[in-house]
């Protein structure tokens, strides 16, 4: 008897859960539309009209392919293997951690490029960005 009342409590608030989540999606499906009679039907520019809409189309395009499309699960390559997810969740210092993570995100098939189309490559950044923040210390600390 008991059992049979808990399963109907959780389902439920699986439903109220399901309806809830909604609520931020009408948020803005309303603001949206809220938008389009004022541009179409209060200003009604014809400059105005065709650029919101080109805007409009895309928006509505992207924001049904967001809401629409289901989650994907990464690859498995992506995933920590079981001995580098124990030693991570063994180890205590964070920046240890955050080493060990970098370390593992090297051996991934990532790569960012820069928009002349070379590659990217995080050290040198970094590098550079120590240098600008030594010189700035020194300079901060000198006056």
């Amino acid at each position: 008897m008991r059992r049979g009342w808990k399963m109907a409590l959780s389902g439920g608030l699986r439903c109220c859960r399901r309806v809830l989540s909604w609520v931020p999606v009408l948020v803005i499906v309303l603001v949206v539309l809220w938008s389009y009679y004022a541009y179409v039907f209060e200003l009604c520019l014809v400059i105005y009209l065709i650029f919101y809409h080109a805007i409009f189309v895309f928006f509505t395009w992207t924001y049904w392919k967001s809401i629409f499309t289901l989650p994907q699960q990464p690859n498995q390559k992506f995933h920590l293997s079981y001995t580098d997810k124990e030693r991570y969740e063994n180890e205590e210092r964070p920046e240890v951690q955050k080493q060990m993570l970098v370390d593992m995100a090297k051996k991934l098939p990532v790569y960012t490029r820069t928009g002349s189309g070379g590659q990217f490559i995080q050290r040198q950044l970094e590098r550079q960005l120590s240098k600008y923040l030594r010189k700035a210390k020194s300079y901060m600390f000198s006056n």
